[in-house]
């Protein structure tokens, strides 16, 4: 078994052993491949769903998993990307996008049936076209640090503001040693570079939207990755279907029946594998990659109890 991809058990079918997964998330695959295939269908594109749910955060093995599926495509023209994250790693991010757009020979949809924030959001800058629905949200794309204890992602500017924060309380003579206490649990080395590296990540999603949307017009890609990297206050800031259009995202509509058909999708990714994770605890979580269709699901499972 390929490292990287876990399954609870095996099954035996005419074919030989092959994975099980939990019942939630086989119903899930099993009631959603035949939507991915009419969206094939009705749209005439190759459709790669490529799901986080909220206890995975983009990062570096999922490229693997990613171009595994993507390899065995034969025909890759016009590629329509489902996309649902809450983000992660923006180098990462950024990886897959180029990776997305060296393999859609015509054309790179990326349709956002509900969410993709952060980093995702980056991703997002590597499409032709976009599709939001009206409950659609993308978010700002502002520089993350892996926080040392919990070792999820936060915005650098939350570590500088809690610094700032620390600062400005009347703590006494107890001030100093909070503050150092603070400092050696922040990736200070990073903290430094803070311009530096924001600047970077702009030049990502400029790069990004360089290529594709906004091919031959760099100062208008220059304008858009600004307003995405500095143009909020909040990283959790919401970025409606109206808000991107404001900004100057190339956006699409679809038929009625294609929106339909996304958001039938987006309703069984939240109660079939959203809910099941949701019914344990994250620390008896472990992760878990599994196929649906032409694209790869990143969740967790319940750990096996031990016997």
């Amino acid at each position: 078994m390929r490292k990287g991809l876990e399954f609870e058990k095996l099954k035996y079918s005419e074919s030989g052993y092959i994975p099980m997964l939990p019942e939630p998330l086989e119903h899930f695959k099993k009631e959603v491949e035949p939507l991915l295939k009419q969206l094939e269908n009705v749209r005439k594109t190759v459709v790669l769903p490529m799901l986080f749910s909220f206890n995975r955060e983009i990062s570096k093995p999922d490229v693997d998993e990613i171009y595994d599926a993507i390899s065995v495509i034969e025909e890759k023209s016009n590629i329509d990307v489902i996309l649902f994250s809450h983000g992660g790693d923006p180098d990462q991010a950024y990886i897959i996008g180029t990776l997305l757009q060296e393999c859609a020979t015509k054309k790179l949809t990326i349709i956002i049936p509900r969410y993709a924030k952060s980093a995702a959001t980056l991703l997002t800058c590597a499409a032709d076209e976009i599709v939001m629905l009206p409950a659609s949200e993308l978010g700002p794309v502002e520089l993350m640090i892996e926080s040392p204890e919990t070792k999820r992602y936060v915005p650098v500017r939350t570590f500088v503001e809690s610094i700032e924060m620390i600062a400005k309380m009347d703590l006494g003579e107890m001030k100093l040693d909070v503050l150092k206490e603070t400092l050696n649990r922040i990736p200070i080395t990073e903290l430094r570079d803070f311009e530096r590296l924001s600047e970077y990540i702009k030049s990502l999603a400029e790069k990004l939207l360089t290529r594709r949307m906004f091919k031959g017009d760099s100062e208008k890609a220059k304008e858009i990755a600004k307003k995405l990297c500095e143009g909020y206050k909040s990283h959790s800031a919401p970025i409606t279907l109206f808000d991107a259009k404001e900004i100057g995202l190339k956006l699409i509509d679809v038929p009625k029946d294609v929106e339909n058909l996304l958001w039938k999708l987006h309703k069984l990714w939240i109660s079939t594998v959203i809910e099941y994770e949701n019914s344990f605890p994250l620390e008896e979580a472990e992760t878990l990659n599994f196929r649906v269709g032409r694209g790869v699901i990143f969740c967790t499972k319940r750990k096996e109890k031990e016997a």
